[in-house]
């Protein structure tokens, strides 16, 4: 059975219903639009993996509903087919500067159309399979510190133009090396995927955390204050409190930046935060 969902967009009840029946035959979840809006408004709540979009259209046109589905997924996240009767080389043009995958003729083979469908289902499968890859930490399978500079900047911009506020929790674990040196590398990467199993468990959806490298994490906190970040490390702490790795207790140093705060740059801003961690370190390490 294919579990890939396409959503079919059409204001032709008869279009609609010989598509859905086509696609359902061999095993693709169908759902149908009678209109761009209704279809923009589905997509706001629910994934699919394919959009089939017919180009003529009242109130929205299909390219129209193409520049708003592209505003919120790119191209390997979300292909979308037109279903045209124009293949006029002005109608195609358009079609792709709006942001559209390809195009196929409500008149072609029911042949050609599946194979469209599958060719960009499996396209976008592996595009997705590869930016994953090249964006997640491979021991512990959260995001790396490609993507954490990536998200920071982002952000960081973000907040600047439009003042969307984000917090950021830098962190660092204690004794990583010396469970590294006393037990082996397995006791010390158990030690790393139990943080980020607790860890993930308490964060929102939203939030989004990050391996910057041995046993330094962050985690970039959207729409959120500063004493909301506070209050997320608190409960991180006491979600990782009760690991222990052979006979060692998990703890970590941590610290707290917004972009409320004056930062000239990026950089400025993560420096800031490393150095909050390390003083709350060296607090950590007076006070045993």
């Amino acid at each position: 059975m294919v579990e890939e969902k396409i959503l079919i967009v059409d204001d032709s009840s008869e279009v609609l219903d010989k598509m859905k029946n086509l696609l359902e035959l061999v095993g693709y979840s169908v759902v149908t639009s009678a209109s761009g809006e209704e279809a923009l408004d589905y997509l706001d709540r629910s994934h699919v993996d394919l959009v089939l979009l017919d180009i003529n259209m009242p109130s929205l046109n299909g390219y129209e509903v193409c520049l708003r589905i592209r505003q919120s997924f790119a191209l390997d996240n979300l292909p979308i087919i037109f279903l045209t009767n124009r293949e006029d080389v002005d109608s195609v043009s358009k079609g792709f500067h709006a942001g559209a995958s390809d195009f196929v003729s409500k008149n072609a083979p029911d042949d050609i159309l599946l194979a469209r469908v599958n060719v960009h289902i499996r396209l976008s499968r592996s595009l997705r399979f590869l930016r994953d890859v090249s964006l997640t930490d491979d021991l512990t399978k959260c995001y790396n510190r490609r993507h954490a500079m990536y998200s920071l900047r982002e952000w960081f911009s973000r907040s600047k133009r439009y003042g969307t506020p984000f917090a950021m929790i830098y962190f660092d674990l204690n004794g990583l090396k010396r469970i590294n040196d006393n037990y082996g590398h397995q006791a010390g990467d158990l030690l790393l995927r139990s943080v980020v199993g607790a860890v993930r468990n308490l964060l929102r959806e939203s939030d989004m955390l990050f391996r910057m490298g041995g046993d330094e994490f962050m985690v970039l906190c959207p729409d959120t204050d500063k004493h909301g970040a506070v209050i997320c490390a608190e409960r991180m702490q006491k979600a990782i409190y009760d690991i222990v790795i052979v006979d060692q207790k998990v703890s970590f140093a941590f610290g707290i930046v917004h972009s409320s705060e004056d930062y000239k740059d990026m950089d400025d801003m993560l420096h800031q935060a490393d150095t909050l961690m390390y003083e709350c370190k060296r607090k950590m390490r007076a006070s045993r």
